[in-house]
This record gives C-alpha cells, structure tokens and sequence, in this order.
C-alpha cells in the first residue's frame, strides 16, 4: 500500500509532488524493495531524473516528502484502486507459476501472498500509511547516488548533504 500510494505510478506523492506540482523532475519514484530472501533486508530506493540546475532543489524536496509526507484522501484511493485492479488482472501462467511459489517458499510462504493482500487492501487507512512512513521512512539516513557531469553541479551544495566520494568506471564497472 505505501509504495503505490507514496512512489508508485504517475498518481503517486512522489511523482504529483516532484514533477507535476513542483516541476522538478522529469521522472521521480520511490519505494520499498522486498528482499528475495527470508533473511534479507529491506531496501528504500527513490529515483530523480533531473536537470543539473534544479538538482539540489528535487534532492531538498525529496527529502522534505520523505521526512513530511503529504495527505491526499484522492491519491489514497486511486492507490487502494490500482493495487485492487493489478490483482485482479494479474495472471500467472506457465513457468511463472513455479517461479512464484519458489520466491514465495524463499520468503517462507506456503501461499500466494496477493490474496493476503486483496483481502487486506480494503483496510488499510490513510493513517496506517503515515504510520508506516513515520516508523519506516522518515528521519533516515539515506546515500545519495548522483551521475551527471561535476562541472555542471553544486558540489558545494551537495558536500552539505554528506561526504562525497567520487567513483570512477574502474570503481564501478571493474574496468
């Protein structure tokens, strides 16, 4: 529920707040990425595709959503719709059934975890959502990941944020 209503598609806070009401970005998103494993963690990821000019401006914003999610019954609903309407139309056939029941038996699950969530959607509440960011989310430590020429960007901005490291290809790609 929180990453449809928070990061998910073009109906999400984060892509109303990023691009459409504050036209900071060209894409932005956010989420909650389940691990493939019982004993994995959890990771948050968000995502801005920006112009270099307006690049600490979406990073500040970002982090005020984060830290300050906004409320939007509207946005909440269509959330709740969306997951509803996946389910319902998502089929698993062929192959994909034996690669669902092996992520769900790596998760520990004997059961297909979608019902669970058809069956719960309906209860879920703006607050539990806000709950669940406040608990979660908000007040974090976070690394930033930046790609864009250096020359073009706020280094002095961005050193605000935290340590810099810069990597090279070598770093990256082992090359």
């Amino acid at each position: 529920m929180y990453n449809e209503y928070f990061g998910g598609g073009m109906n999400s806070i984060v892509f109303q707040e990023m691009r459409e009401a504050r036209g900071l970005a060209y894409s932005a998103n956010a989420f909650i990425n389940q691990p493939r494993k019982l004993d994995d963690n959890y990771a948050y990821i968000t995502f801005i595709a920006t112009q270099n000019d307006k690049m600490m401006d979406a990073v500040n914003a970002f982090d005020e959503i984060i830290n300050n999610m906004p409320a939007s019954e509207n946005a909440f609903s269509l959330a709740k719709d969306g997951i509803i309407s996946r389910i319902r139309t998502n089929r698993v056939t062929k192959s994909d059934v034996l690669y669902a029941y092996l992520r769900a038996k790596d998760l520990g699950l004997d059961y297909d975890v979608n019902r669970l969530i058809y069956e719960k959607v309906g209860a879920f509440t703006l607050d539990s959502v806000r709950e669940f960011q406040n608990n979660w989310v908000k007040n974090r430590i976070y690394h930033y990941a930046i790609l864009g020429d250096e020359k073009q960007l706020d280094m002095k901005s961005l050193a605000g944020k935290g340590k810099i490291i810069r990597l090279t290809t070598e770093d990256i790609f082992g090359y």
